[in-house]
């Protein structure tokens, strides 16, 4: 059973430092945890029920470190000023569900910004496109989740980032799910240090990097650094998915490829020196391996020894 609610003496704890309510039924913070003035980890991450935390709660936590908010039922935007009044705090996650938040959030000072270490975004309902400008100011930020975002059709490049410092240079995990009117991800090409990718069931998505938008980025035409840190390739239930990437590229970190119900996925960006001297393992229905086509022969044989059967 759920918590759904703290017990009344919670606030006796004076001297807590640690809160952890992720994954509870709780439906509201009760104002009497500002007596928790000691408070420095707050995670209120998953807690789709809770609908009301009240104001300056979040402000009079003044020696708050971590605050994790990522899939808080309470939007995250009635919390955003207080948090920038938290001098001490350096982890943040948070989700947003829809651009104008977004771009609010985008706005907030330097300090606050780079607090960022995850970010959701949920439900979009409002906007068929995003531009990377909105995210590019996260320096920190570490994991990056697109979930339901059912009108989102293309995240936009901007130019003048790529030819500037540049952006994502610490995003390491990338997540989406349930986006179906996404036709690439091309945009993950300017994460180069990205060590997971997980895409599932976006039923429109044809390619994961398309060659026909890097070729609009002069800067990114052959980059050939493009997935040098991928550890993780994960693909689910992508009924339109034909290309991973329209040539072999180099993995010299891959340690797992998982493609389950991709039936229009038919070739790898792969050849005989893609993972060389790293051990692969590419998981898989036996049904689709079969109808692999292959680079060459070479290809062939030394990536026979990497399949294990995915059992769904």
């Amino acid at each position: 059973m759920k918590l759904e609610e703290l017990p009344v003496g919670i606030a006796k704890l004076v001297s807590l430092e640690h809160l952890n309510l992720s994954f509870t039924g709780i439906r509201k913070l009760p104002v009497e945890l500002k007596t928790l003035a000691k408070l420095k980890y707050l995670n209120l991450e998953w807690t789709a029920d809770l609908e009301m935390i009240p104001q300056q709660l979040i402000s009079s936590f003044s020696k708050l470190q971590v605050l994790k908010m990522e899939r808080c039922g309470y939007g995250c935007l009635l919390v955003l000023e207080e948090m920038e009044h938290l001098k001490y705090l350096n982890v943040l996650t948070i989700s947003f569900r829809n651009t104008s938040e977004l771009e609010k959030a985008s706005r907030f000072n330097k300090s606050f910004s780079c607090a960022i270490e995850a970010v959701s975004l949920v439900d979009f309902r409002d906007s068929r496109s995003l531009t990377i400008m909105a995210l590019a100011n996260l320096q920190h930020l570490c994991t990056l989740t697109l979930s339901r975002c059912m009108d989102l059709e293309k995240v936009k490049i901007e130019r003048n980032i790529i030819k500037g410092a540049g952006c994502f240079h610490s995003l390491r995990s990338v997540i989406l799910d349930e986006c179906n009117h996404l036709r690439d991800v091309s945009w993950v090409a300017f994460a180069p240090h990205l060590e997971v990718l997980r895409i599932a069931e976006c039923n429109g998505l044809e390619e994961i990097i398309s060659e026909e938008t890097l070729g609009e980025v002069a800067e990114l035409k052959g980059n050939s650094n493009l997935f040098s840190k991928l550890e993780i390739l994960c693909l689910h239930n992508l009924a339109k998915l034909k290309t991973i990437y329209h040539h072999a590229l180099p993995f010299p970190l891959l340690k797992k490829i998982r493609i389950v119900k991709c039936g229009m996925l038919k070739k790898l960006p792969l050849n005989s020196k893609s993972t060389k001297g790293q051990r692969l393992v590419i998981e898989g229905e036996e049904g689709w391996w079969k109808n692999v086509e292959w680079k060459d022969e070479s290809t062939r044989i030394a990536f026979l020894p990497s399949f294990k059967p995915y059992v769904i």
